[in-house]
């Protein structure tokens, strides 16, 4: 005789039926549910009850509490099946069905006349997503994995890519990530530090671990030494920049500058008017205007770029005095006047 019942508080009425003398029950349920219903549904198999569930999920991750709990069932000839389907996971319109004619269901079925009808099409759609789903079985042995990375070694803010696939497992876990994985997968990320992954896979005997490290190295600045000739001493004097954050100098018009560089990596130097520069080299010319200078350094991994502008002026009260060459003959040796140019450089920063 087929009837059927609806109740908004369906486990608690399938509490109830599960402890009723049944040889066969039909459940369709999600995750939460099915653990809400494990002692007496274990209760009731204990009496020969048979026993298909149909779990209804968002994904195919499952966590080692379910993984257990299924294994238990299963161990107690329970037929299993997963379905992913996110419409029945947010309609919620769970049933089960005793011995193939009582059916009790969360949700009114208002276009059934009969309840017959109503319990063979309820019958029909359950054994539909019995073969539409992914049985479960009990994985045990050896856990396969195959657990990649694109590259080992990289620059800060690089991307690294992760490839996985895993055999044989109930649960996978990628640390240092905080969520678990299907058995096969791909995920990109960019690493700032020195990084190990650790790819943790479980099944209801074995635990296998795979790691991979990405070492990240320390980027190298290209670094640019800028100097001007003194005539009076016949050589070079290393000029500094107008504060820590700039790479912005001051010379006077009419100095001859250089600019050198000594670059220890593979890559190519290119510079917006120069062209195509040498590794390590330098440039010479006599200032008459400010001059802007645009480097590039590319490398295979990185590309580097140095901006460095140099202003020139006037400066009568020190640089062009008239009496200029009587005060250079006062200083008496190139420390003296080295601490004079070192005076004269600060007294530019002032200024600029």
């Amino acid at each position: 005789m087929f009837r059927f019942y609806y109740s908004y508080d369906l486990m608690s009425e399938l509490e109830k039926e599960l402890q009723r003398d049944h040889k066969m029950v039909q459940l369709m349920v999600d995750e939460y549910d099915l653990f809400l219903l494990s002692i007496p549904l274990i209760d009731a198999l204990s009496s020969e009850l048979a026993a298909e569930i149909v779990v209804i999920s968002t994904s195919h991750k499952k966590s080692m509490k379910l993984v257990n709990l299924c294994k238990r069932l299963i161990d107690m000839n329970v037929q299993i099946y997963w379905k992913v389907d996110k419409d029945l996971f947010v309609k919620e319109d769970y049933f089960a069905i005793f011995d193939k004619e009582y059916l009790i269901s969360k949700y009114n079925q208002e276009d059934f006349e009969n309840a017959e009808n109503l319990v063979r099409s309820k019958n029909d759609f359950f054994n539909g997503l019995t073969l539409a789903s992914k049985k479960l079985s009990m994985f045990d042995g050896d856990i396969l994995i195959n657990f990649e990375l694109n590259q080992s070694i990289v620059y800060p803010g690089e991307e690294v890519i992760l490839t996985w696939e895993v055999q044989n497992a109930h649960e996978i876990k990628i640390e240092p990530f905080n969520e678990k994985f299907e058995e096969k997968g791909i995920k990109r990320l960019t690493v700032n530090k020195d990084t190990k992954f650790t790819l943790v896979a479980k099944n209801k005997g074995v635990i296998q671990k795979k790691s991979l490290y990405v070492r990240v190295l320390k980027r190298k600045e290209i670094n640019f030494d800028i100097e001007v000739f003194d005539p009076i001493l016949k050589e070079y004097i290393a000029l500094q920049t107008s504060n820590d954050n700039s790479n912005d100098y001051a010379v006077y018009f009419g100095q001859r500058v250089k600019l050198s560089w000594n670059i220890k990596m593979l890559g190519k130097l290119l510079e917006a008017n120069l062209g195509n520069l040498p590794l390590a080299g330098n440039h010479e010319f006599e200032i008459s205007k400010k001059t802007d200078f645009n480097f590039v350094f590319q490398s295979i991994n990185n590309s580097q770029r140095k901006m460095i502008s140099i202003h020139c002026f006037e400066n009568k009260e020190i640089f062009n005095k008239p009496n200029r060459d009587v005060e250079i003959k006062s200083v008496k040796n190139k420390f003296f006047f080295k601490k004079f140019l070192y005076l004269v450089t600060d007294y530019i920063r002032k200024i600029f």
